[in-house]
């Protein structure tokens, strides 16, 4: 198994099984695709995604702000030198003070990735969307973890088995909405709907990965 020199350097020889190891890599791929500037990371917790996103950062030169409503600075992270840490409900600080905030820092306040693994209940993640995705740059990258929950286990690619919960389709409701689709969320599947690619993958919880993409597709495309 091969990984970039920087990623080995962040997940360690042989990582470790957890509720969104599988997808650590795929994070790490789309935050380098994005080339982004500015990388939005709601929900940090153990900082997992967020050294994954850190490592990108380190590469591209890009800036990664983390929200959560716990203190997470004292977190032991690599390349924080390109990390902001803000803790505070992460709803209530994009519809009332991330513009304030971009302005003190000299950062203009368009995200080319928005990183969101957070509550995962409908309401909470459909106020999320609204609040956050007008910042989205033209080309911006969307990712949600946690899009195939339920009750009991929840299967990696090794074939191990974690421990989950029902959170009763809450991101992926609000996902179908947001395309205007109905998805199966215990299947890979890619589509393409209102300005969006998007790309889902079902192990360990699910992940879904979103892609602005304004080119013109024909009606029966749509």
């Amino acid at each position: 198994m091969f990984y970039h020199p920087v990623l080995m350097e962040v997940l360690g020889k042989a990582g470790r099984r957890s509720h969104i190891s599988d997808h650590l890599t795929s994070i790490f791929f789309f935050a380098l695709d994005a080339k982004a500037r500015l990388m939005v990371e709601l929900g940090t917790g153990a900082g997992e995604s967020t050294r994954v996103l850190l490592a990108a950062a380190s590469i591209t030169g890009s800036t990664l702000l983390s929200i959560d409503v716990k203190d997470c600075r004292q977190l032991a992270l690599p390349h924080k030198e390109r990390w902001h840490f803000v803790q505070s409900d992460d709803v209530e600080f994009g519809d009332a003070r991330f513009t304030e905030w971009c302005q003190r820092n000299s950062i203009e306040p368009k995200i080319d990735l928005l990183f969101i693994d957070t509550s995962h209940w409908y309401e909470h993640t459909k106020k999320e969307l609204q609040v956050w995705c007008p910042y989205l740059s033209e080309n911006a990258v969307m990712i949600l973890h946690d899009t195939n929950m339920g009750p009991g286990v929840y299967g990696r690619m090794d074939g191990s088995v974690g421990i989950g919960y029902d959170n009763e389709r809450g991101a992926i409701r609000v996902l179908e909405e947001f395309m205007g689709r109905q998805y199966d969320e215990k299947s890979f599947f890619c589509d393409f709907a209102r300005g969006y690619l998007i790309m889902h993958y079902p192990h360990c919880n699910g992940l879904a990965v979103l892609k602005k993409y304004e080119a013109v597709f024909s009606e029966h495309d749509k």
